[in-house]
């Protein structure tokens, strides 16, 4: 949906210059020398996308399409970045899969592994700390002891915990360097189902980014669109009252169907950028920083070791923090292997 005129699937598409331009970078893309991948790296997505062809009408409609997936605009993405997630794939890539029953089952059944009694929710840790072989962990409460720690904070929270001895400069300098998306996520619940498909989805140029039906294959007449909002539109959403906010995004919503905001019952939204244990909904890797900034967030320290999608192929997605958490899990029980992967 464009300046209000809605395209349906098929209806649409980037021009035939564009297209062209892509196909020849995908190829170009596998071929590439570890000093030109440095060098597309040092640009960013939309500079990229104009200097290989693409218009400016093609330029705003891939950033409307890729907003979302990368939490900015593509004028603030590594363009190294963003030829890596379309370009590469991996066995272990499942973004696009969904879990029967809700995502609510993966931290239920871990939970159920590791044993309730073992998890501390809403505590917060103020200081690692390394003597003798040995690692320990502090919170305001008590202090935990163990033969190694595996850190999953996000970069953009760990110069609130103390470590001891200090982490390496340029590791700290990546921590601080590092920026997470701006993103609104909220959930709207509508009398009926207006969209008709049950795989509905949406890319807009209004406020919200991106809107798809939440509820896709479960029963009942009442249904919830999902809408994302980033960057500079997150920030104004998330300053918003919940009614106005409602207001806004279905409003929004009337070019496709004007009942909109007369069906919408109710609103849940929460905006990641004002998170104090995440400061933002998921890594955002600029223009110079990938093969500078995550090499140095990924490094162990001593007997901690780090995981979690800021560090993974792929930002954004629980795939990211699972296969880092496996990698570091390995590298606990396989040393020698865990230190040639660092």
């Amino acid at each position: 949906m464009r300046d209000g005129r809605v395209s349906r699937p098929g209806a649409w598409d980037f021009s035939a210059q564009a297209n062209a331009a892509w196909e020849r970078f995908r190829r170009r893309y596998k071929t590439l020398t570890p000093r030109e991948q440095v060098r597309l790296d040092n640009l960013d997505w939309w500079t990229q996308l104009e200097q290989i062809g693409f218009t400016e009408d093609d330029l705003l409609l891939r950033d409307l399409q890729d907003s979302t997936d990368f939490g900015e605009s593509i004028r603030h993405v590594s363009a190294y970045a963003a030829a890596a997630e379309y370009f590469e794939s991996s066995p272990a890539n499942e973004m696009d899969f969904k879990m029967v029953g809700g995502n609510s089952r993966l931290p239920r059944e871990l939970a159920a592994r590791v044993g309730a009694g073992s998890i501390h929710l809403g505590t917060a840790v103020e200081e690692i700390r390394q003597r003798g072989g040995r690692v320990a962990v502090r919170t305001r409460e008590r202090t935990y002891s163990a033969d190694a720690c595996v850190c999953t904070a996000p970069a953009r929270v760990l110069d609130r915990i103390r470590f001891d001895p200090p982490l390496p400069a340029a590791q700290a300098a990546a921590a601080e360097q590092l920026q997470y998306a701006r993103i609104v996520k909220n959930q709207v619940l509508f009398a009926e189902r207006f969209w008709g498909a049950e795989n509905f989805s949406l890319v807009s140029d209004v406020t919200s980014h991106y809107y798809f039906h939440s509820t896709n294959g479960q029963p009942g007449r009442e249904g919830i669109l999902c809408s994302y909002a980033v960057g500079e539109k997150a920030d104004v959403l998330a300053a918003q009252s919940a009614a106005r906010r409602q207001e806004i995004i279905t409003r929004d919503l009337s070019p496709f169907n004007d009942r909109a905001p007369r069906l919408a019952r109710a609103i849940n939204s929460y905006a990641w950028q004002r998170d104090p244990f995440t400061g933002g909904a998921y890594a955002v890797y600029r223009p110079g920083q990938w093969f500078t900034v995550r090499p140095a967030l990924a490094r162990p320290h001593g007997k901690v070791l780090f995981a979690g999608e800021h560090v993974a192929d792929w930002q954004g997605f629980m795939e990211g923090a699972v296969v880092t958490g496996e990698a570091a899990a390995e590298a606990l029980t396989s040393p020698t292997r865990g230190r040639r992967r660092a």
